[in-house]
């Protein structure tokens, strides 16, 4: 009897032991020492790319927010569900989405490019917004332009551009991946299945 309750001791103090060892693995991340792998990065701690003079005067030409009237900036389109289409190009200076058949439920979407320039703690970021901000039943083809960034050069591989996504209107950023470069038409592209918003930064790692 002794010998059984010695055994049941042993047992429950290795138990113990490993699962203390599990929960405090040196190995496992730190994750709250990087919030950006679960947070994203702050507007504050990325370097920001402006638009260049002729984006920034059409924008600021805009008043009172009256999106309608704008000539370049902004465009929006009645997207049927059974043809698809695209929105924007020409009058978002080279940004745009390409939308496919059957990419949502409604028979006819308002589906809209815009724009922006954002003021990111002090600093002036080249900015572009999908709407409606939602998921879709299909990929959609996102194209961002670099054409039009206050940059020196137009080079892809000399200018050290990193493009940047928002789920929370700009308060914290996340790294686009995986998207193809066209450096003729001075765009990258991409496909995704959610409207959101987009800014320019300056990678200065590279």
């Amino acid at each position: 009897m002794k010998h059984r309750n010695w055994m049941r001791a042993v047992v429950l103090t290795l138990s113990v032991s490993v699962l203390y060892f599990c929960s405090a693995n040196p190995l496992d991340p730190d994750t709250e020492s990087d919030v950006s792998l679960t947070k994203g990065i702050p507007a504050d701690q990325i370097n920001w790319a402006g638009w260049n003079p002729e984006v920034t005067t059409a924008l600021e030409e805009v008043q009172d927010n009256d999106l309608a009237r704008r000539s370049r900036g902004y465009e929006s389109k009645r997207i049927h569900n059974h043809s698809g289409g695209h929105v924007g190009g020409r009058k978002t200076f080279g940004n745009r989405v390409d939308v496919p058949e059957n990419a949502f439920e409604q028979h006819i979407l308002n589906m809209s490019v815009r724009v922006l320039h954002l003021d990111r703690s002090g600093q002036t970021a080249a900015g572009v917004e999908f709407l409606p901000s939602r998921h879709y039943d299909a990929d959609m083809q996102i194209t961002l332009s670099w054409a039009f960034l206050d940059v020196e050069g137009d080079e892809w591989e000399n200018l050290n551009l990193q493009p940047y996504y928002s789920e929370d209107l700009g308060s914290t950023w996340f790294p686009v991946e995986g998207f193809t470069v066209d450096p003729d038409a001075k765009t990258i592209y991409f496909n995704i299945d959610h409207f959101t918003r987009y800014g320019w930064g300056l990678d200065e790692d590279d």
